[in-house]
């Protein structure tokens, strides 16, 4: 079955959902949190082989990387058009002048339409900062997965909401969701599409901020300078291997959440409670949202909700979104969004992946596969062009061969009319290109042509070629006779011809060749002395047969000498075709 991880990578640790099945069928196979130490965080190689342990066995490019929506630049434009593809024309500009203290260049920037009941469209645009960027994705390349897609942790809490049951809303609705280093607010509007978000550079993590760090050979007191000194430094290649997450790296590493909770007092519990507070307040206020429940995902602080929602007058309601993993574990609110949005489910179509994150990397990703292939490529072409160089070789020498005993046969039949006088020297085969600029490899063709050119000329000659022949008027006359014999068998008198006449036709536009014949036949009565109609079948018998073409005629009758003999002239136009050139047609 498919499956898709979600990471939700910070400063000071990383969480995942790992999701078997589709958009609409799933369920959650594994979860967890891990975080980082101080000496982790010294190097990329480090971190990624914390992700790498986590990840180990999967396979698949059903990955979403959520980045931390904190100290992510967050505008509203408004716009005259909500077309995706103009919008991402013109947003770099649009928001280069929000950008007062970045450079355009260094940050990618992504957005996201909100449904805030203004005429125009509103976007939500987000800048994250390209050295945050190349980190995130240097600790991916170090821990061997490439993630497609990159979001922020704002548009994660969206996409994990979506798995709650669709229901029908009478006004807006907002999620809080605290996390490690940062707490999200998403409120929604009655048809269920962001109107309003807002991130709080607040976490649960400012309740470590007063334990000691994990590493013995690191204080408290100089822990601030060694995380500044590290995480601070922009992923650059002549980088020592440090790297930049964002987030408060003056907190100690190595604490987890269940750490800080039984560390930390009930007074600094109840001042983060009043801090988030305060910040929660000036979001709600800016948002002028006075909208009831408002539900709190996230971190389980005991008793956030009551000071909530006793401070901001409110309803604050724990929100549960029903999904459990392995030993009824609840998985992790953002990476459960990345997870979700890595099978194709409900999102904000934000991705970070763009310009050289988006292309050089994917060039990256398939490097090793390439590199092999194209030295596969190369062997091949030169395995194969060995080869034929070999099997051309052999052809040459066997057309040399072939035309060696062509020429000598050519040349025995040169030598056989050069000795008689009679043959023309037309018909002398020329098979020596020693004088000529020819290829070797076109000398056999030559030679077939003036071969094949001289066999031609002479089946003209002999009359064997397929070129019609003058009409033989011998054939017309022997035709004739046969005819007549078969013809006058049954008459009882005699008859006699008097004359022939052959004249042989050449093919015209208006008929084909043929032999024109007129002939003088005389017919004595026989012993009825009658000759009545005698001359009439001899013209329809005659028109009848296949060699005859055009019409019988006989102009007259006239009187013999004998008595009572008659005598006529008979015209007929006879195809009388050369045997042999009948049989090759």
């Amino acid at each position: 079955m498919a499956n898709s991880l979600g990471i939700h990578l910070y400063s000071h640790g990383f969480d995942y959902v790992v999701l078997e099945g589709t958009a609409k069928r799933y369920s959650v196979s594994d979860s967890g949190s891990v975080c980082f130490s101080a000496a982790d965080v010294k190097d990329v190689k480090d971190v990624a082989k914390r992700i790498a342990e986590i990840s180990k066995g999967f396979k698949g490019n059903q990955i979403c990387l959520s980045l931390s929506s904190a100290a992510v630049l967050n505008r509203e434009l408004g716009l005259p058009f909500s077309n995706r593809d103009k919008v991402a024309q013109v947003i770099k500009f649009e928001i280069e002048s929000e950008l007062y203290h970045l450079n355009v260049d260094d940050v990618v920037v992504d957005f996201f339409e909100l449904d805030d009941g203004r005429a125009t469209s509103t976007m939500s645009v987000n800048a994250l900062d390209k050295s945050r960027l190349a980190s995130a994705l240097a600790i991916c390349e170090a821990a061997s997965f490439d993630p497609p897609i990159v979001d922020l942790s704002i548009a994660s809490l969206f996409t994990a909401i979506k798995v709650l049951p669709e229901s029908e809303r009478t006004d807006h609705e907002a999620y809080l969701h605290v996390g490690a280093e940062s707490t999200q607010l998403v409120v929604l509007s009655a048809a269920g599409i962001v109107s309003a978000t807002r991130t709080m550079p607040l976490g649960w993590l400012e309740l470590a901020r007063n334990l000691a760090t994990d590493d013995p050979e690191v204080t408290a007191a100089d822990s601030e300078d060694i995380d500044s000194e590290v995480l601070n430094a922009d992923a650059t290649d002549d980088s020592d291997g440090s790297f930049e997450l964002g987030g408060d790296t003056s907190i100690p590493f190595g604490n987890d959440f269940a750490t800080v909770m039984n560390n930390c007092s009930h007074a600094e519990q109840q001042s983060f409670s009043q801090a988030l507070e305060s910040e929660l307040r000036r979001a709600l206020t800016a948002l002028n949202y006075s909208g009831s429940p408002l539900y709190l995902l996230g971190a389980q602080i005991s008793g956030l909700a009551d000071d909530l929602s006793a401070g901001l007058s409110i309803q604050v309601a724990p929100l549960d979104l029903g999904l459990t993993g392995p030993d009824d574990s609840v998985p992790h609110t953002i990476a459960l969004g990345a997870a979700l949005r890595a099978i194709g489910a409900e999102s904000l179509e934000m991705n970070f992946r763009q310009e050289e994150y988006r292309y050089a990397r994917g060039v990256e990703r398939i490097e090793g596969p390439l590199t092999w292939a194209m030295v596969g490529l190369v062997f091949y072409f030169a395995f194969g062009m060995a080869i034929d160089v070999k099997l051309s070789q052999q052809k040459s020498a066997d057309a040399a061969v072939v035309y060696s005993r062509a020429r000598q046969k050519v040349q025995r039949l040169n030598d056989q009319v050069g000795n008689t006088e009679d043959y023309p020297d037309s018909w002398v085969i020329k098979n020596d290109f020693s004088a000529n600029d020819v290829p070797q490899e076109d000398h056999i063709h030559l030679l077939k042509s003036s071969v094949d050119k001289a066999k031609k000329e002479l089946d003209q000659l002999m009359g064997e070629d397929e070129v019609e022949m003058p009409q033989s008027c011998l054939e017309a006359w022997r035709l004739l006779m046969n005819h007549l014999e078969v013809e006058m068998a049954d008459y009882g008198g005699k008859w006699m011809i008097e004359s022939f006449e052959f004249t042989s036709f050449n093919k015209s536009a208006n008929e084909p060749a043929h032999v024109g014949v007129k002939f003088g036949i005389t017919i004595f009565p026989d012993s009825s002395g009658q000759l009545i109609g005698r001359f009439d079948r001899l013209q329809r018998n005659l028109q009848a047969q296949d060699f005859t073409v055009g019409q019988v005629e006989i102009p007259s009758t006239e009187p013999a000498s004998i008595s009572e003999a008659k005598t006529a002239t008979v015209e007929v136009d006879i195809l009388a075709t050369n045997p042999n050139v009948s049989k090759k047609s």
